[in-house]
């Protein structure tokens, strides 16, 4: 990671590795990046693959609403193994808590993992994105991260009935890391159906990053990521994305401080 990166996301004190908090009910493990990245690890090294499977979840805002009204999705981020605070409002959320936790994006865990995995000499498997993205990302990724074994690699333009088969060759390779850039929620549903072909894998829904990492997208400057406005640009760059975002945000902001409220005349009972 970029050393403006590592200033920016700087964490203050380091929340305990088997702290989780809930936001709305959903759980959030209060992590810094390298907690996480240290518990990544670990379920690489665990003998003979006990427990080792492993599905990170980067929660937002727009994903706890969404999961609200999926029952499938509420399922399936309750039952993740790790779950980190990627957006500003779960953060926001928990800070309400006394929780003096910062963001995780979901690409700076990504990106560390797969320095991790790099350095360590674990296989990597990469699932998603265009043709034209996932051609270039095979080429980039071991020149940010040499000595990256990438064991498998397939675009996220294949038919339903091609899952099952693409899915055994990719778990044949033993991946230790497999990172899904399918977009939520479909890279979540993707995992949890998935997740008996990979009892030794860490799986990871990353959602753009591969976009990003290809220079296919541009990430939001260092001003918005500072101030935890990443959403802001997004939406400025990509004005499509207001509907969704405005019918999530502010629910799930109303929700957090009514939430605050109760649990604050609660307590002075």
């Amino acid at each position: 990671m970029s050393q403006d990166n590592q200033a920016t996301h700087a964490p203050q004190t380091s929340p305990s590795a088997n702290n989780r908090q809930k936001v709305l009910g959903y759980p959030v493990d209060l992590l810094d990046e390298q907690s996480a990245l240290d518990k990544i690890e670990s379920a690489w090294h665990k003998e003979n693959g006990q427990g080792a499977y492993m599905h990170v979840v980067t929660l937002n805002a727009e994903m706890v609403v969404a999961s609200q009204k999926d029952k499938e999705l509420d399922r399936v981020v309750r039952n993740a193994n790790l779950v980190v605070p990627d957006g500003a409002g779960v953060v926001f959320a928990l800070r309400l808590k006394g929780s003096q936790v910062n963001r995780l994006p979901g690409i700076e865990l990504a990106h560390g993992a797969l320095a991790r995995a790099a350095g360590a000499g674990q296989e990597v498997a990469l699932i998603g994105g265009r043709p034209e993205v996932m051609d270039k990302l095979v080429q980039v990724l071991p020149t940010m991260h040499p000595g990256l074994k990438i064991c498998a690699h397939q675009n996220g333009f294949f038919k339903a009935e091609e899952e099952k088969a693409l899915l055994e060759a990719i778990s044949a390779r033993k991946p230790k890391l497999v990172l899904v850039a399918l977009g939520v929620p479909r890279q979540e549903f993707f995992i949890d159906r998935n997740k008996h072909l990979f009892p030794h894998s860490v799986l990871v829904g990353v959602g753009g990053s591969f976009d990003v990492w290809t220079g296919f997208v541009a990430r939001a400057p260092q001003f918005f990521q500072r101030f935890h406005l990443e959403w802001l640009y997004r939406l400025l760059k990509e004005p499509w994305r207001f509907k969704r975002m405005a019918g999530s945000l502010p629910n799930f902001a109303i929700q957090v401080l009514l939430d605050r409220a109760k649990n604050k005349d609660n307590n002075a009972l």
